[in-house]
């Protein structure tokens, strides 16, 4: 195995990895190293990386079977992203010829959110490498899942303790008011136990998100909605996140199922292009307890 140095990106949540060239294939020491930091640090990164994306697949698939897209496609003619398989996704603001986006995701700040949460199996990993950044700006924010769990309030976690979540997500949206539903017969939506247990490591998570947890099922409208605020407000706490600071040639991994993240607001007038692999998971969501 290569020798290779892991140091924490901060306290909060993250680790970096250095000394490992994606361009090239890895021997199964060196990945399974790499899969032990990813479970213990919840996001890694890799920086001045230069890969293709047959280089970002093979590093994918070390960690299971690709995810898809699962959005509908352009009727007219296949976007840049279309065109690279369905399971890409490109996270970007450039637009073609006509103005139309080439990708997902375009413009502007993001809420906190895991990805895919809104489906019976959520993907268990997203991998994100930057092609294109613009020059402030853009930056993704990490909050830790575990930790936000593990430091409520006790009357907190009495009152979500079994409680379940609807999570649903408007393709495209990336804010919401409160006021704002989602329509059960457009979009895409799941019930998903509140505190999470992630199968690899048996550690449980706060599994709800600002952008896509519509409700607490069995609450009356107002104690959910007073009780997701102050988890939502719990998660944005200092001292669970770190903001990551993208160069051109990072790659990050995250844990969808022990973390959620946000995008801070760019310029609009500047590229910003990342292309994005996901992981499915088909070990089912298993409740998790907290003390």
């Amino acid at each position: 195995m290569k020798e290779f140095t892991i140091k924490p990106l901060s306290n909060a949540i993250g680790a970096e990895i250095i000394g490992v060239d994606l361009s090239l294939p890895q021997d199964p020491d060196t990945m399974r190293t790499i899969s032990q930091a990813w479970l213990d640090y919840q996001v890694i990164l890799f920086r001045d990386q230069n890969i293709s994306l047959e280089d970002q697949r093979r590093f994918a698939e070390w960690f299971g079977e690709l995810g898809n897209r699962r959005r509908g496609a352009r009727k007219d003619r296949p976007t840049e992203e279309e065109e690279q398989g369905p399971n890409v996704m490109l996270v970007t603001n450039v637009r073609d010829k006509e103005g139309k986006p080439i990708g997902s995701l375009p413009d502007g700040e993001m809420m906190f959110h895991s990805d895919t949460p809104y489906f019976e199996h959520p993907d268990k990993a997203t991998i994100l490498y930057a092609l294109e950044i613009p020059s402030w700006g853009g930056h993704t924010k990490f909050s830790n899942s575990y930790k936000a769990a593990e430091t409520l309030p006790k009357e907190i976690k009495d009152k979500i303790r079994g409680k379940i979540g609807l999570q649903a997500y408007a393709y495209g949206t990336v804010t919401k008011q409160a006021a704002d539903r989602y329509d059960k017969g457009e979009f895409p939506f799941w019930e998903h136990p509140i505190l999470r247990k992630n199968p690899d490591t048996g550690r449980t998570a706060l599994f709800v998100s600002e952008l896509m947890t519509e409700e607490i099922i069995g609450l009356p409208a107002d104690e959910s909605a007073e009780l997701l605020d102050f988890l939502f407000q719990h998660q944005r706490k200092p001292d669970f996140v770190y903001e990551h600071v993208w160069r051109v040639g990072d790659l990050l991994m995250w844990d969808n199922r022990c973390s959620v993240h946000a995008r801070t607001d760019f310029p609009s007038d500047e590229r910003r292009m990342l292309r994005r692999l996901t992981i499915q998971d088909f070990t089912g969501v298993q409740a998790g307890d907290l003390k």
